[in-house]
């Protein structure tokens, strides 16, 4: 406890009091402008690894075999590793390993880089592995360059614009997608081949020969120096096409454009991007360490303005996606909503307390609020929507301790008392309650730093912020505000007032009265029936238990955070030929369309809802980004336009896949399941009787799994007798390989990257299957032997990506899901079905997937932190008062929050998740907050020698109206947030219901369950004092002799 002489000099310095306020504001603004972190939503900061390798030309089985799994082995007793993801896919290998979340990061990727630098056998001709750390970075601004212009050149201008954006302020990573690598292939027909009697290590030898570039040395005379070097490396298609293959006895040679067609620029394959129907790149500006996206926006955009008009004729630059847009948008609305909550409390203090009262302590807010501006840079905390939240979801509990002080202020003074001696007396009378009260709601919040998963930031955030202004609000309750309170004047029935003063006087009668004539006679009769009291709040608090079991309430782990994009993906079958995909593409664009004329039709004001339309098509696989226009212009929501646009692409038979995501996080709308083994033909089979099951179920639809439907796989075996004359398997694997893949000769470098020179077949020879029936193997000695001859060829069904998690091929199986009971189906699924389906295949074994792990280890973290916060509280308060029975009575109302949570989801028909769970925290504080005060008053009349019912009835009369307002004050703060509409913070919603209910349930749970359960207890030490006391006689004599 502060000492009274302390208390006593900040009444008495008003300019120190004054000084510390100022101060404090001016170092919460000047963070603002100048330290502080601006961007959207919290950093995601994870341990997790990244490794992958090139092996060009190599198959999935290759890729596994030699790659894969040795870098497994070498990372399984790297200490702190979570689960670690594998994939084999054609001429690449990535394995993904994620680190449990309290673990040293930067030892961590250390020992995984030792490992895998140590690897040893890994191919020779493979590229060299990279190790990189997973930064999580995210496109803040997307920059579409589109035009009718060929490839070379948005390849050209696109780099251009990404070295200029990179060097523009505050900006620090700038990537490019679209874009196409450049080559050099030099395409050689079978018929040349043969006709020039030429092999392909010949043409390769002859351009490694010819085609160099050297440094050989320096020579050192004693005057000057002269560096040695060759500089004969072929750059461009004319100085390839001039290198000489052959040549002949008699004078005549042979060069590389007799034999090859030599071309030269970007790479020609299965894919390319569209913006609103143009070839396009995109330049995606990154989120950096140091993020302030207005002003990053801000130089962007002055940027486009300049470059728009240097660029070659045909090509436009347009930002599609600009995050500073949603920024601006969602932290307005949320800052509007705070900003009309504190109006709100301001109001509702005026009601009730004297105008100057009312007016500190709205002050004594935006002190606690610039403090912690001040010091969240000192933290990590960055203003973002979460952070801002915070500020507006602790307006009610911050103001808590400035009104039980200054209520206590006031009531000192409404007793006569004035000045200095008011504010002494009032601070002095509710000091204990406060300081704990402010305590017990810091310990409370401290575990949401402290939780695990990609909601870790976002918690860590909240923690952070409401922590630091509970702190700097008891600073200013019990130093700055007195000083500003000891100028109350006495009220006194005979003077004069204004309007304002006679209203607040009314509403504070009137609040007096509903204690004395209200609450008292009837908290008198409810203590004669404790017991039924007791009970009710107990079944209550059951019933709310089960409403949640019985799937009663609306359930969803993670809120639904809603983009201002529509992301399509359509995965076709690995066989699906370029023209089916392109007619898939073809499909899309016209529901599209037909989308936006459906929109257009509406007799609506606001007929409006796509902006832009990027498409990315790769092989099989197209994939659409639908930029909508700003939520409040949306002619309808994003749910509905989805449903429109699935009911116009129509069925598509061959897809694999169709998959629309409209939210910026993974929701867990999904029933997930992942079996693992190593026979994947026996997994496939569990894979498609599971998934068999779980489609019978209702509101269950698009039931999928990730296996592989690849291409089919020819497989060469060398005939009996081939080595007789010569042949084995490794000559004829390097030539197949030469003439179908190719063969790299060298890089060049251009553009900040690598163009690869490469030797092969024709692209017509490559993509024709009779090609390979027309190969001839070519000896050393001159002979040319046909493929066919020596080998023989199968086809099999091919595979084109094997999955493992933590050394195992897996196959995760989903599904969409409509209903509301997704946790009773899952139950089903495991207790019904999977006991005779595991036991009829043996092979395999099954586990809750990825997301399902990571949110059970969420709740159990939830579980075992807080308990272990509520019992640090437990400990302080029993230290605090002296008892081991009163902090139990006092936590006994933290259960009840969740009673008022779950009434105030079911009220609402929102969903309950982890949000959910993290406002019912938050209301415990203010619950125990609520009975600090009455308990201390209540400590109080006992030791004046008032009986047990007479004392909790006065407590409770006596502190009514601060408890009242605390509550109604923390719950007018977040009515704003209930009661709007607003899409762009909806999302935040469950948090707001679990606080702003949990706190009306704690008001009743204060007022009336605490006292009735005090004096349960009081009754229950009596007739314990009792029993034992009879038991202390038994035996003894009875004195039968009459006084």
């Amino acid at each position: 406890m502060p000492s009274n002489s302390l208390l006593l000099w900040w009444i008495r310095n008003p300019v120190a009091a004054n000084l510390a306020m100022l101060l404090l504001m001016v170092a919460g603004a000047l963070s603002y402008f100048y330290s502080v972190e601006k961007e959207p939503f919290p950093t995601v900061r994870l341990p997790i690894m990244d490794i992958s390798m090139r092996w060009p030309g190599a198959g999935p089985r290759e890729i596994e075999d030699q790659i894969v799994v040795r870098f497994e082995e070498a990372i399984k007793n790297v200490e702190g590793i979570k689960y670690t993801v594998s994939r084999a896919l054609e001429g690449r290998a990535f394995v993904t390993v994620t680190g449990e979340e309290k673990i040293d990061r930067r030892k961590f990727a250390d020992d995984i880089r030792e490992k895998i630098n140590s690897v040893n056998g890994l191919p020779n001709d493979a590229d060299k592995v990279m190790v990189t750390e997973r930064t999580n970075r995210e496109p803040m601004i997307r920059i579409a360059l589109h035009g009718m212009v060929d490839t070379a050149t948005l390849n050209k201008v696109s780099r251009e614009i990404r070295r200029e954006v990179g060097s523009l302020p505050l900006i620090s990573l700038v990537q490019v997608t679209g874009d196409s690598a450049e080559e050099v292939s030099i395409e050689i027909s079978e018929e040349k081949l043969s006709y020039y009697q030429l092999s392909f290590d010949e043409v390769s030898d002859a351009i490694k020969k010819q085609s160099i570039n050297l440094s050989a040395g320096v020579i050192r005379s004693e005057t000057e120096s002269y560096t040695l070097s060759v500089r004969s490396r072929a750059e461009s298609q004319t100085e390839f096409e001039d290198l000489i293959i052959r040549r002949n006895g008699d004078g005549a040679v042979l060069r590389l454009r007799d034999v090859a067609k030599v071309i030269d620029g970007p790479i020609v394959g299965r894919w390319y991007s569209s913006f609103d129907g143009e070839p396009a790149v995109l330049i995606d500006v990154m989120n950096s360490d140091h993020m302030n996206i207005p002003k990053m926006s801000e130089s962007i955009r002055q940027y486009i303005e300049r470059k728009q008009k240097h660029l070659p004729q045909g090509l436009s630059l347009t930002i599609w996606d600009d995050w500073n847009n949603a920024y601006q948008s969602r932290l307005s609305s949320i800052f509007n909503n705070a900003t009309m909550g504190l109006i709100l409390v301001f109001a509702t203090l005026l009601l009730f307390l004297q105008p100057k009262v009312a007016l500190w302590v709205s002050i004594g807010i935006a002190t606690a609020f610039s403090a912690a501006f001040w010091l969240m840079p000192s933290f990590d905390i960055s203003l973002n929507m979460i952070s801002l939240f915070a500020f507006m979801m602790v307006i009610g509990i911050v103001v808590d301790d400035a009104i039980v002080i200054g209520e206590s202020i006031h009531a000192a003074n409404e007793k006569g008392l004035s000045g200095e001696q008011a504010a002494y007396l009032g601070v002095k009378e509710v000091c204990q309650p406060v300081i704990f009260g402010v305590l017990t709601t810091v310990i409370v919040f401290v575990p949401m730093s402290l939780l695990p998963g990609s909601t870790a930031e976002f918690t860590r955030s909240i923690a952070f912020v409401v922590i630091l202004a509970l702190l700097f609000s008891l600073f200013e309750c019990l130093c700055i505000l007195p000083n500003h309170l000891k100028h109350l004047t006495e009220y006194s029935a005979h003077k004069r007032q204004s309007r304002l003063k006679k209203c607040q006087q009314q509403f504070a009668n009137c609040l007096n009265y509903s204690a004395t004539h209200l609450y008292q006679p009837a908290m008198r009769v409810l203590l004669n029936w404790r017991y039924l009291v007791v009970g009710i709040f107990i079944l209550a608090f059951l019933a709310s238990i089960k409403l949640l079991n019985d799937n009663h309430i609306l359930q969803s782990f993670e809120p639904k955070i809603e983009a201002d994009t529509i992301r399509l993906n359509i995965s076709m079958p690995e066989n699906t030929s370029f023209e089916r995909v392109q007619q898939v593409h073809e499909t899309l664009n016209r529901a599209q369309q037909k989308l936006n004329e459906h929109i257009a039709q509406l007799d609506l004001e606001n007929n409006q809802f796509v902006e832009h339309v990027y498409t990315r098509i790769g092989n099989t696989n197209i994939r659409s980004f639908i930029k909508l226009v700003p939520m409040e212009h949306r002619a309808m929501d994003i749910d509905s336009a989805t449903a429109l646009l699935t009911e116009f692409i129509g069925d598509i038979p061959d897809a694999e896949e169709i998959d629309f995501k409209t939210t910026l996080n993974t929701r867990d709308p999904r029933i997930a399941f992942m079996i693992s083994g190593e026979n994947l033909d026996a997994m496939t089979l569990a894979a498609a009787e599971l998934k068999e099951h779980i489609a019978t179920y209702d509101d269950v639809f698009m039931v999928r799994d990730n296996l592989d439907r690849g291409s089919k796989e020819i497989v060469l075996t060398l005939k009996p007798g081939a080595d007789a004359i010569g042949v084995n398997i490794r000559e004829v694997s390097k030539q197949v390989r030469q003439a179908f893949f190719g063969q790299e000769v060298q890089r060049l470098p251009r553009a900040g990257g690598d163009a690869r020179v490469k030797v092969r077949y024709s692209r017509s020879e490559r993509e024709a299957l009779d090609s390979i029936f027309k190969l001839k193997i070519r000896m050393r000695d001159g002979r040319e032997i046909p493929l066919m001859s020596v080998v023989d060829l199968e086809i099999k069904p091919g595979v084109n990506r094997i999955i493992r998690r933590d050394g195992k091929k897996v196959v995760w199986i989903w599904a969409e899901y409509a209903g509301s009971n997704r946790a009773e189906v899952i139950d089903s699924v495991r207790k019904e079905f999977m006991p005779d389906w595991l036991k009829r295949h043996p092979e395999i074994s099954t586990d809750r997937s990825g997301r399902n792990q990571d949110q059970q280890a969420f709740i159990d973290q939830v579980i075992y932190y807080e308990g272990m916060a509520f019992l640090v509280a437990y400990v302080l308060m029993a230290v605090a008062f002296g008892s081991y029975s009163q902090p139990l009575l006092i936590m006994s109302a933290i259960p009840f929050a969740f009673l008022g949570s779950i009434l105030g989801h079911w009220g609402h028909s929102i969903y309950y998740g982890a949000f959910s769970m993290l406002g019912i925290l938050a209301a415990s504080g203010v619950v125990v907050n609520d009975n600090l005060v009455l308990i201390d008053k209540l400590n109080k009349l006992s030791r004046q020698g008032i009986k047990p019912f007479d004392a909790i009835l006065q407590a409770g009369t006596s502190r009514f109206r601060p408890i009242l307002l605390t509550s109604l004050t923390t719950f007018i703060g977040l009515v704003p947030m209930l009661s709007g509409d607003n899409e762009q913070s909806k999302f935040l919603v469950p948090m707001v219901v679990s606080l702003a209910y949990g706190v009306v349930m704690a008001t009743l749970v204060t007022l009336f369950f605490v006292p009735c359960l005090y004096l349960v207890g009081v009754d229950i030490k009596r007739k314990t004092h009792a029993a034992f006391d009879w038991w202390s006689n038994l035996g003894k004599p009875i004195n039968t002799q009459s006084e």
